[in-house]
């Protein structure tokens, strides 16, 4: 967890166009910079999840029938982490879209030619007085994607989530 608190220091942004700087362009390095900096949150979130549903009672009960670690990791601990792991991935994949299309954006992204959002945002900012949709309709794609799967990511925390239930 130290390390992860060693990279919260830097912004995500910042962090990601160093890496993506250091390992050259292309949408395999943006996607292992992306990858890179959205690992520490979800270690996090990961970590304190586990840590209090090991201090429940079942898992002492558990623990008192000797069982053993192994076992109640997979029959007990992940079962009940998975459900935050899936909400987390899903609340979290629109803004690793937002982070691929802003290093696409200043040409960190995959090569011109390719169909990212972030690189059309970038090769149509110089018409934008003559052909406005040029602009329009990727920066609204962005947002629709994002918008969506952030709906998706709350319905799924709505339908996963265990205090929730009645």
């Amino acid at each position: 967890m130290r390390a992860c608190d060693i990279l919260f220091a830097f912004p995500d942004l910042i962090l990601a166009i160093g890496m993506v700087a250091i390992l050259g362009p292309g949408l395999k390095n943006v996607v292992i910079a992306i990858a890179f900096f959205s690992t520490p949150s979800f270690a996090r979130i990961v970590r304190g999840e586990t840590l209090e549903i090991k201090e429940r009672l079942f898992i002492e009960a558990e623990r008192s029938i000797g069982a053993s670690k192994g076992r109640i990791i997979y029959k007990h601990v992940f079962p009940q982490t998975i459900s935050t792991i899936i909400v987390y991935i899903t609340m979290n994949v629109g803004g690793a879209i937002i982070s691929a299309a802003s290093l696409s954006f200043l040409g960190l992204g995959g090569s011109p030619s390719s169909p990212e959002w972030g690189a059309m945002l970038s090769g149509s900012r110089d018409y934008i007085g003559q052909a406005f949709h040029l602009i329009f309709f990727p920066g609204f794609c962005v947002f629709l994607t994002v918008l969506a799967l952030n709906l998706f990511g709350d319905g799924l925390r709505d339908v996963l989530d265990p205090k929730t239930r009645d």
